[in-house]
């Protein structure tokens, strides 16, 4: 399997990863008690705590459409597949990075081995976001082929 084709297939699994990410954050709210401690904060707050969380919704769920129905679009050299494919690479770079660096998630996983299990998974499931996009954007670039 040459390069390109190893490509393609990693933008379609982060995309089904992307999409996986949006359709789960539904029942991970209840794991981490989102709607009790949204009820906590003035309506404002809540609205606006509300609907942040809804656009990275909506932005996983359109992130993952496109690596999944526009694969061979992000990998065709063009200045805007490299443009997305960037922005995308490190849209989940960074969500990586606050993974490790700005979540605590030692409260949720004492609960339950599942959820111990479950948070090295989506470790992964991010790293498996960033490599392919981030090697889809060398790759519109002609850094590696």
């Amino acid at each position: 399997m040459n390069n390109y084709n190893i490509l393609l297939w990693g933008l379609r699994l982060a995309g089904v990863g992307q999409i996986f990410i949006a359709v789960i954050y539904i029942w991970m709210r209840g794991i981490v008690g989102w709607d009790a401690d949204m009820a906590k904060l003035r309506p404002h707050n809540r609205a606006i705590a509300n609907t942040y969380s809804r656009y990275i919704q909506v932005f996983n769920t359109v992130f993952g459409l496109i690596c999944l129905f526009q694969t061979r679009a992000l990998l065709n050299g063009t200045v805007l597949a490299a443009d997305l494919t960037l922005i995308m690479g490190v849209y989940w770079l960074v969500r990586l990075i606050l993974q490790f660096t700005y979540y605590d998630m030692r409260e949720i996983t004492r609960q339950k081995q599942l959820y111990q299990i479950g948070a090295y998974a989506f470790d992964l499931l991010f790293v498996a976001q960033v490599i392919p996009l981030l090697a889809a954007f060398a790759h519109d670039f002609r850094w590696i082929t």
